[in-house]
């Protein structure tokens, strides 16, 4: 096996010999992955392709315990709390009413839950007393993994190893 030193000119060497396993490497994943005419064709994992939003809610502190279990309700898998707390100083606080203590609620959850999500959201920012928030969502365009992916869309089957 060639050497990769800086004194040598073997570079070259090694370059060739890395295309070849890198073309060895290719021909094993094609039969393994039936590539090859004559193998049979692997059978592909159906997992049902429900789209994931990123939906980001923002309560005050203490009321952040009872808007993880709200969106838990939605089929959401994954929720993290993150505390923060308000740059303003105490005197604009206490004029405007507001308290800088805030919880930011990271929960992902599946596209066709969202808008009865954010429409419960929406009811009880209005109906809980300091029970008042601001929510949000990104989408999500990929998610590494597909056993992670079934985890995250609560696609049970595929957790379990059935599709």
């Amino acid at each position: 096996m060639a050497e990769l030193s800086l004194k040598s000119n073997k570079p070259k060497t090694l370059q060739t010999g890395a295309k070849k396993q890198l073309k060895i490497a290719k021909t094993r994943s094609s039969s393994k992955l039936g590539g090859d005419k004559n193998s049979p064709k692997r059978s592909k994992n159906k997992v049902n392709s429900n789209k994931l939003e990123l939906l980001i809610t923002i309560v005050a502190r203490p009321k952040a315990e009872f808007y993880v279990d709200l969106l838990h309700s939605f089929e959401v898998n994954m929720q993290m709390v993150l505390f923060g707390e308000g740059t303003a100083n105490k005197e604009i606080l206490d004029y405007l009413g507001i308290a800088s203590e805030k919880a930011v609620i990271f929960s992902l959850i599946k596209k066709e839950r969202l808008t009865e999500a954010l429409d419960t959201l929406e009811e009880k920012f209005r109906t809980i007393k300091k029970g008042k928030g601001i929510a949000y969502t990104i989408p999500l365009t990929s998610v590494i993994g597909a056993a992670i992916y079934a985890f995250l869309s609560n696609n049970e089957n595929a957790v379990k190893g059935d599709v």
